[in-house]
């Protein structure tokens, strides 16, 4: 009955109504898990609506959604298809389609509420989001794609947005738009589509103080820069900060922690090892790390200044040994 009713409240919007951005939670996407306690090879239509005229309905069908969520799809494979049909009375009669979207091993999740009917040089459009999440094998990029259809001929436009969730991007994605030779030989068109899509909540906007690399919140980005994106570096460079990287970073557990008499340090899941200098009462990121799968590691001290690294999930990779004192600080961030 509420699917229902979203249609008819699709299909009687005005001309450029804009309808806000859905939250989607990158948490609930990309599961290893979750792909094996949903069912699939169900299809659902997702939006439905008829043209200015009233004479044609147009329909954007998903393949193998999840039985909770029709707009989340969780194929091997999946599939959008934007349909024709013209109204005959009290039958539809198919007249055309084309395929939007085709997405391998990637979850799919369409956004209900970050859609918008609009009319641009007399053609009639309607424009949505959609998400491409990683489903667990190790690759940590997403990608954004927002369509922009033309209802009265199905042709379609759309502008790629891919990236990888941060600690500085929040709930968002951090990355960038790609080029796209038809979008820019499309002015009107392009303009459009990135103003649509820089109001989705997924795409990374820093602030004119986020874009200083020196800023802590940018705390990886600058590690990376300055170890020339290597992992563990024969010579590691890193930064002191005032604010809490422990606490920006996220949350920890007493098993993921170790301390002495000068140092506290964090080694979070498949993910940044950060220190904590008690007597300059300082913070410093030592490894910086994205693994989606493997890579988990232990942490222990073997001296009063050298910690090593032991990996639980590749028994024949060799343990890393960091001399703590070592570590060349570029500079100070208060």
């Amino acid at each position: 009955m509420y699917f229902f009713l979203f249609l008819i409240m699709l299909s009687s919007c005005k001309n450029d109504e804009k309808i806000s951005t859905q939250k989607i939670v990158k948490e609930n996407l990309g599961s290893e898990t979750k792909k094996d306690s949903l069912k699939k090879e169900k299809s659902a239509v997702l939006f439905s609506f008829e043209n200015q005229d009233n004479t044609e309905v147009i329909k954007i069908t998903a393949s193998e959604v999840s039985d909770d969520n029709n707009f989340f799809l969780v194929g091997d494979k999946n599939i959008l298809i934007a349909s024709k049909y013209k109204k005959n009375k009290n039958k539809l009669q198919f007249i055309k389609s084309d395929t939007l979207l085709i997405s391998d091993y990637y979850y799919v999740n369409v956004d209900p509420k970050h859609i918008l009917r609009k009319k641009i040089r007399s053609e009639d459009y309607f424009l949505f989001e959609v998400q491409e999440s990683p489903m667990g094998n190790g690759d940590p990029v997403f990608h954004l794609d927002f369509i922009m259809l033309n209802i009265n001929t199905l042709n379609f436009y759309t502008l790629k947005y891919s990236g990888e969730a941060t600690v500085r991007s929040g709930q968002a994605i951090d990355g960038e738009f790609l080029k796209n030779e038809i979008l820019q030989s499309n002015i009107a068109v392009q303009t459009e589509l990135y103003e649509f899509a820089n109001k989705s909540k997924l795409v990374y906007n820093p602030s004119e103080k986020e874009k200083d690399i020196n800023y802590y919140k940018n705390f990886e980005q600058k590690w990376y820069l300055d170890n020339d994106k290597h992992l563990y570096p024969s010579v590691i460079k890193s930064t002191y900060y005032n604010e809490d990287l422990f606490h920006f970073n996220g949350n920890y557990t007493n098993d993921e922690m170790i301390e002495n008499t000068d140092f506290k340090i964090v080694s979070y899941f498949r993910n940044n090892i950060i220190g904590f200098d008690k007597n300059k009462k300082l913070y410093f990121p030592i490894c910086i790390e994205s693994c989606v799968s493997g890579c988990n590691k232990k942490i222990e001290f073997i001296s009063e200044n050298e910690i090593e690294i032991s990996y639980s999930e590749i028994k024949t990779q060799e343990s890393d040994t960091i001399d703590l004192n070592k570590i060349k600080f570029t500079n100070t961030v208060l």
